[in-house]
């Protein structure tokens, strides 16, 4: 009761009556099973009830502190609440020890936990709007923005990446509970979360939201490139910066707003957590569109009596741990596609774990039966797949479009 009493005699207290919370940039403390984390907490001048709140992780190394990304000034315009939440003890091999940073994994773990407990911290005190909350990050911060990505796609209305994607110790994972509006931004001349990477990560986004994989490009010569893969039915849009004369930093001007965390608040600010999507959508490549060239985009196209595949290599010095595949979770799904041929030619289809080579799909079908195949994916670890449309003779004239793969429910299996 106490403690409920301190809490409301604070927001009390932080109010001005009609107009809004006086500015405030307080670090706070919160309890993780048996572990105190902490986060700084910036609330503009005159901040409304029922604002907006964006989470900003820092890069590893750094600390709540540093409030990175750079969030202050946006919010002081804008009106919404920034938390910067402090990054636990992490081991990096890259650092050769441990320093602070996050457990980007993907999966719903404490960092997942550490997040939605400073959401309901916040919303307690502050009475925020719970579907305009935001996720975002630098360096190993947006790496653990990818991982929000899956394991709080349900939480966080939008997500936003500054130089950081999932790589090394941080396996690639892209299957959240529903496809989500996000944003990157890396510089061009990034040696240390590697930009040549990104075409990688790109792909595998893109994919994953079924989004249109044939980008509208914009940009000023010399200053950065903008491509925006844009949302189709019941999906959101990635939207991709690369930014000239920009290394490993949290911050650049070099987008059309001057400011990429301006950039990155005027993407979140489009976007609800109550927007319609398709939430069993799971993958979704479009490779009959227009104007893609699947074998620059990790496709094996028309190889002897490969029609189709997708996902190869593992885990590399060179390749940082990101590289193409399929990534799903434990649950049951629907694969479906389009083949046009001659009637009466077969078609083999086979979806195989890249981690362990067992196979969890193993299907032959016939060209016109578009009917689904069914299969069911349990206790797999690392789910890394390659999924193969292949042909019983090489000079079979067969194409594969529309590829969708969907959640069910269990019943339906």
């Amino acid at each position: 009761m106490y403690k409920n009493f301190l809490r409301s005699s604070l927001t009390l207290a932080l109010l001005i009556s009609g107009f809004g919370y006086i500015k405030a940039d307080n670090q706070h403390t919160i309890t993780i099973g048996s572990e105190n984390r902490s986060y700084k907490l910036y609330i503009p001048k005159d901040c409304p009830q029922g604002s907006p709140l964006v989470i900003a992780m820092h890069g590893a190394g750094g600390n709540s502190g540093n409030q990175s990304p750079r969030f202050n000034e946006i919010a002081d315009s804008e009106k919404f609440i920034v938390a910067y939440p402090q990054g636990g003890q992490m081991f990096f091999p890259v650092f050769g020890g441990y320093t602070t940073g996050w457990d980007a994994t993907g999966e719903d773990n404490t960092e997942a936990a550490f997040l939605k407990a400073i959401i309901d911290d916040v919303a307690e005190n502050y009475g925020i709007n719970r579907k305009r909350v935001y996720c975002c990050g630098f360096s190993n911060g947006g790496m653990n923005t990818y991982a929000m990505a899956n394991a709080c796609s349900d939480v966080f209305a939008a997500f936003a990446s500054i130089s950081g994607f999932p790589l090394n110790e941080f396996h690639l994972q892209h299957t959240g509970k529903r496809p989500v509006p996000f944003l990157h931004i890396h510089g061009k001349g990034d040696d240390f979360v590697h930009y040549r990477l990104m075409p990688t990560i790109v792909d595998e986004m893109v994919a994953r939201m079924g989004a249109d994989p044939v980008p509208e490009k914009s940009g000023v010569k010399g200053v950065y490139d903008k491509s925006v893969y844009a949302a189709t039915d019941g999906s959101f849009p990635f939207v991709y910066y690369e930014i000239d004369g920009m290394g490993h930093n949290d911050f650049t001007t070099n987008t059309e707003d001057g400011n990429s965390s301006l950039t990155m608040w005027r993407f979140f600010q489009q976007y609800t957590l109550d927007m319609p999507c398709d939430t069993t959508l799971k993958w979704m490549p479009r490779i009959e569109r227009k104007g893609f060239v699947a074998d620059q985009h990790g496709w094996t196209v028309n190889s002897g009596d490969t029609l189709f595949s997708f996902g190869h290599d593992g885990k590399t010095d060179a390749n940082q741990n990101v590289y193409h595949s399929l990534q799903l979770t434990d649950g049951h799904y629907k694969l479906t596609f389009h083949a046009e041929g001659e009637t009466g030619k077969k078609i083999g289809v086979k979806l195989q774990n890249l981690m362990n080579s067992k196979i969890v799909l193993n299907a032959t079908v016939a060209v016109g039966d578009d009917r689904p195949l069914y299969f069911n994916i349990d206790n797999e670890d690392f789910a890394q797949y390659k999924i193969s449309f292949t042909r019983e003779n090489v000079s079979d004239v067969i194409s594969i479009s529309d590829i969708q793969l969907r959640t069910i429910n269990k019943e339906d299996y």
